[in-house]
């Protein structure tokens, strides 16, 4: 059996059907409860919850929408992914020992005004809408505090994400690289975030308002690994990716996975399209200070329409090759413009106009809009998707009850039972096509490549670009999912209305039935049925078996034929002896013989008629 795990503390809850609200019996915290009927949901739930638990909050928001797909609207769920975008963690008050929530991923916007938030309640009743307000309004208090002493921090040029202690709780190599890139940017002026240096004046306190003012502060992003596992960790994971997503906001950030002893394509894929550094190469601190110090200087200049990929201004033989790129673009010469893209890019290996002009190249369209109308057209026509559906079993059971109950065979429900309606959607089609645009964005290495260089213009172009080509697959998405659900409420109808007929005749059937036994019974009581033989009208009335009142006129037909039977036989014992006094008969009994022949006459006559009574013969 599976039980629904306490969000808190992991243990099993007592749940009754139809709660929606319960309290743990092991930490005493009241809690909500998700709208899921069968195992499997209630599996993919508990897991979700764990990894909220565990502080994996990226894992846990993927499981909570996975189950959000399969679930429908559940407020619980959206209340789940709310607690997850706020890095919301409940650990033991040390007052009081209950479970109070702690904010580890702190944002500018209310968790009051989020829109997962509005959502849980939108679909909550009122006794969840009352834990969730109650909540929320601690966490926008926890919120607020950590927003106001975040405020009060200087901003950081560097952010310095790594793994400070191992399982072991010894100190990790990536927190002595970590710290030699610190000592090596210091001295060149610039204001890094290190957690061993920076939060050491820190202790006892919490640290997410430092950490929350210090990644929406720098500039720059250094995750240091020496192995995956360490880069993946919880809190590590945390950091960079709460900082990819600040970047998706802030095209001026930058974020560089710096990585030892280990193998680059063991990164993360979300780190993996950005350019990564080996730091066991000869001159990589040398290499890096000089890039973050680029970077930082080249923040600070003003765009211009003359800068190619945000590096020194292009010499005019790059420019040359550019334009002929695109002049072959324009004239359809695919080949021949990939190639002067790339001679662009031997000179120039950030050039972001030459990677997307080879984009453009692969995909054999002459500019960003042909490209973004080239995939729209590709993606223009969804394969549906096939749904079968047939009267449901308790349909199929309430049928066939009626039936049972006037004693009708119900194998005259096999086909309808066995009925298909088929009905197509396009939701799922569409879902996939998105989603593999989205991946498309996120692991082209020419279009990536295009992202991370792109300046002024061309990064205005390849964000238009990508948000113009998903803007449309999600209006496709919604339009597809709206028309789902209204064809699935037409099948819906179609199968109520198959139920109305099947209905409809059945009780044709049972009324059938009715009329030919209540002509029966009314054939038998007016003496109809006197013409025959009454074990034929017996048999009639047991072919109902239990029908109605058919077993009382099987009783009554049996006893009337019992007593029936009863009097012929004496009838015919009567006769036999008056046969029998014949016999004894002298010449001289002629008074005699005359009043037997009459006895004889009357006692066949009777014989006679009661056989014809029971024969049915008139």
């Amino acid at each position: 059996m599976t039980f629904f795990k306490c969000k808190m503390c992991g243990g099993d809850l007592d749940v009754s059907e139809g709660m929606t609200v319960c309290e743990c019996q092991y930490c005493g915290t009241k809690q909500t409860l998700p709208r899921v009927d069968n195992e499997q949901k209630i599996n993919a739930m508990n897991r979700a919850n764990h990894f909220r638990r565990q502080c994996d909050f990226d894992r846990a928001i993927e499981a909570y929408e996975k189950v959000l797909e399969s679930s429908g609207d559940d407020a619980e769920i959206y209340w789940s992914l709310a607690l997850c975008k706020y890095g919301i963690e409940y650990v033991d008050d040390p007052l009081t020992g209950k479970k109070i929530p702690t904010c580890n991923r702190v944002q500018y916007t209310s968790i009051l005004e989020d829109a997962d938030y509005l959502s849980a309640l939108e679909k909550a009743d009122e006794a969840q809408k009352e834990v969730y307000r109650q909540e929320a309004e601690s966490i926008a208090a926890i919120q607020k505090g950590i927003l106001d002493i975040s405020y009060k921090e200087e901003p950081f040029d560097v952010f310095l994400c790594y793994k400070e202690t191992d399982e072991a709780g010894d100190r990790t190599k990536d927190s002595v690289l970590a710290q030699d890139i610190y000592y090596g940017l210091t001295e060149k002026g610039l204001k890094v975030f290190f957690a061993r240096i920076t939060l050491e004046e820190k202790l006892g306190t919490e640290y997410e308002p430092y950490i929350f003012a210090a990644l929406n502060s720098a500039r720059v992003m250094i995750v240091v690994g020496t192995k995956p596992e360490f880069i993946n960790a919880v809190w590590v994971k945390n950091e960079w990716s709460r900082f990819l997503m600040l970047m998706q906001k802030d095209r001026t950030k930058l974020i560089i996975p710096a990585y030892w002893g280990m193998d680059p394509y063991d990164l993360p894929d979300a780190l993996s399209v950005y350019q990564s550094q080996d730091m066991s190469k000869l001159g990589f601190m040398q290499d890096l200070i000089r890039g973050v110090l680029k970077v930082l200087d080249e923040d600070d200049k003003d765009d211009n329409d003359t800068a190619v990929s945000g590096n020194s201004e292009l010499n005019s033989n790059i420019i040359a090759l550019i334009k002929r790129g695109n002049l072959a673009l324009e004239d359809a010469e695919w080949d021949r413009a990939f190639d002067f893209f790339d001679q662009v890019l031997n000179n120039d290996a950030e050039c972001a106009e030459a990677y997307l002009g080879q984009v453009f190249a692969k995909n054999q369209v002459s500019d960003a809009d042909d490209f973004v109308l080239s995939i729209l057209n590709r993606t223009e026509h969804a394969e549906p998707t096939r749904h079968t559906k047939r009267l449901s079993k308790e349909q199929i059971d309430t049928a066939e009850h009626m039936l049972e109950e006037n004693l009708i065979p119900t194998n005259i429900l096999m086909k309808v039972a066995d009925k298909l309606y088929d009905y197509d959607t396009y939701s799922e089609s569409r879902q996939k096509q998105y989603e593999s645009m989205e991946l498309y964005f996120q692991k082209d290495k020419l279009f990536t490549k295009a992202v991370r260089f792109a300046k002024g213009d061309t990064s205005e172009l390849v964000h238009k670009v990508k948000d113009r080509v998903l803007t449309v697959m999600k209006e496709r998405l919604s339009q597809a999912r709206e028309e789902d659900v209204r064809s699935e409420e037409q099948m819906v109808q179609t199968i109520e209305d198959a139920f109305a007929q099947v209905l409809q005749k059945v009780e044709s059937i049972i009324a059938r039935k009715e009329s030919k036994y209540n002509k029966l019974v009314e054939d038998y009581k007016n003496g109809a049925l006197a013409n025959m033989h009454i074990i034929t009208v017996k048999r009639m009335f047991e072919d109902y078996r239990t029908y109605k009142d058919a077993a009382m006129y099987v009783k009554q037909i049996e006893e009337w034929y019992y007593e029936e039977s009863k009097k012929l036989y004496e009838l015919q014992e009567e006769r036999r002896e008056i046969l029998r006094s014949f016999s004894g008969l002298t010449l001289f009994s002629k008074k005699k013989r005359g009043e037997l022949e009459w006895r004889l006459k009357e006692v066949n006559d009777k014989i006679e008629k009661m056989e014809n009574s029971v024969n049915g013969k008139s």
